[in-house]
C-alpha cells in the first residue's frame, strides 16, 4: 500500500518511517556492514542477484557499480522502489539494475532464477520459515542466500521485548545465533554457517548518520523536521533503545547454499514437505 504522506510520524510503524525518510541501510552495522559483507560474499559479474527488501536501493546500485553483475531489488513498500529507480539512474546502473514493488512472500519470479539471494534487516520482522523458503524456491541449485540480521545473545525480559516491538513493530523476532541457523537449514539449505558476527555497538544516531551519508536523503531532511515535530523525539526513542539494551543483541550474515537436486537426501525432502504443509496450513487458518 502507498504510504500516507499526511500521516504523522508519531502513528508510522518502523517501515513507513523508513520509507518516509528514504533510508536504505537502517539495519545493524549499516552501510560498512553491508561492505563487508559483499566482500565476503565474493558475488561474481555473471552471477544474478536479488536484493529482498532492497529499501531505496543503496545495496543493489552499489553491487552493480563495484562488481558489474545483474541486481534484481524488490521491497513491499512503492516509495521506496520510486527512490531506487531515482538512484539507479544518477548512479548510471539502470542497464544493471531493475527494481519492483513485491512481497517477499510471493517473489513473482520463477523457480531456479537466481545466484544469490542477500536479504538486509528484513526476515527478522517476518515469519522466517516462509521467507527462506521462497528464497530456496527462486535460487539455482548451488546458489547461495545471504542474510544480515540481529540476534539475539541472551533472553529478552519481558518488558525489554514489549519495547522492542514498541519501537520496531509487533512481530520483531530476533533469534539466537543458532536459532538463525536452524531456520536455515529446515528451509532445505546446507553450508549454513555465520558470518562477520559482531555486537551490536551503541550506534545510537545510526539512522541520522545514514541520512547523512547518502546524498539521495539529505536534501528534504530539514524540510520533514520542520513539518513533523515528532520526528526527533520519533528517532530519539529507538536511539534510546538500543542505547539502553546494546548488550542482549549481536548481529551477523546468515549464510547457505541450496543442494543440487540429487544431494537433498531422503530425510531432508521429507522434512522440506512438512515444514511446506505447515506454513501453508498456517496461512489458511
Amino acid at each position: 500500500m502507498a504510504l500516507d504522506t499526511n500521516k504523522r510520524v508519531e502513528d508510522m510503524n518502523y517501515f513507513e518511517l523508513l520509507a518516509w525518510l528514504g533510508i536504505g541501510s537502517s539495519h545493524p552495522g549499516g552501510f560498512l556492514a553491508t561492505q563487508q559483507n559483499l566482500a565476503l560474499m565474493q558475488i561474481k559479474p555473471d552471477e544474478y542477484v536479488l536484493d529482498a527488501g532492497c529499501g531505496s536501493g543503496l545495496t543493489a546500485c552499489h553491487l552493480a557499480k563495484t562488481v558489474g553483475c545483474r541486481v534484481v531489488g524488490i521491497d513491499i513498500n512503492p516509495q521506496f522502489i520510486d527512490k531506487a529507480r531515482h538512484r539507479a539512474e544518477r548512479e548510471g546502473v539502470s542497464h544493471l539494475v531493475e527494481f519492483q514493488a513485491a512481497d517477499v512472500y510471493h517473489l513473482p519470479f520463477a523457480a531456479n532464477s537466481f545466484d544469490v539471494v542477500l536479504a538486509e534487516s528484513v526476515t527478522v520482522f517476518l515469519d522466517k520459515g516462509n521467507v527462506y523458503r521462497e528464497f530456496w524456491r527462486v535460487l539455482k541449485p548451488q546458489g547461495r542466500v545471504a542474510d544480515l540480521e540481529m540476534a539475539l545473545l541472551q533472553d529478552l525480559p519481558p518488558n525489554v521485548r514489549t519495547q522492542l516491538e514498541q519501537c520496531y513493530g509487533t512481530g520483531t523476532d530476533p533469534l539466537p545465533f543458532d536459532g538463525w541457523r536452524n531456520a536455515l537449514a529446515e528451509a532445505g539449505f546446507e553450508e549454513v554457517e555465520i558470518k562477520n558476527q559482531q555486537p551490536l555497538q551503541n550506534r545510537s544516531n545510526l539512522l541520522v548518520n545514514e541520512l547523512k551519508k547518502d546524498w539521495l536523503l539529505v536534501k528534504d531532511l530539514a524540510t520533514k523536521a520542520s513539518t513533523q515535530p515528532g520526528l526527533l523525539p520519533r528517532l530519539q526513542k529507538n536511539a534510546g533503545f538500543i542505547k539502553q539494551y546494546q548488550s542482549f543483541f549481536a548481529y551477523g550474515l546468515v549464510c547457505g547454499r541450496k543442494p543440487i537436486p540429487q544431494q537433498i537426501s531422503l530425510p531432508m525432502r521429507i522434512k522440506q514437505i512438512l515444514f511446506r504443509n505447515l506454513g501453508h496450513l498456517s496461512r489458511h487458518q
